[in-house]
């Protein structure tokens, strides 16, 4: 798959932007073509996708806490799986309670 394809001659170009070559919007960058040499100007248009699932805690509804993967335990918090807020552990927790259960 390549990233952009030459203006004079078709040739399929990879676009390396390891040293942040090709990553700004607001640069014409100066790129050749490894088919035919030419040179050709380069411009970067970045996509934003955006994602929607069901959060029923922002309707009224409950929040579905689960324990958040953390270590030392004790430093364990409850987050929603759906609006990702988060809480503290309730008192008494056995987490809580252990040294660094």
């Amino acid at each position: 798959m390549s990233d952009v394809e030459c203006p004079y001659c078709g040739h399929d170009q990879e676009v390396c932007n390891d040293d942040g070559f090709g990553c700004s919007e607001d640069v014409v960058e100066e790129m050749q073509c490894v088919q035919c040499d030419k040179y050709f100007a380069l411009t970067t248009s970045i996509l934003f996708l955006y994602g929607a699932v069901k959060a029923p805690c922002m309707n009224d509804g409950e929040h579905a806490w689960r324990e958040t993967n953390t270590t030392p335990k004790r430093c364990t918090k409850l987050r929603c799986e759906y609006c990702d807020e988060t809480r503290p552990l309730p008192e008494g927790h056995p987490y809580l309670e252990g040294e660094d259960s």
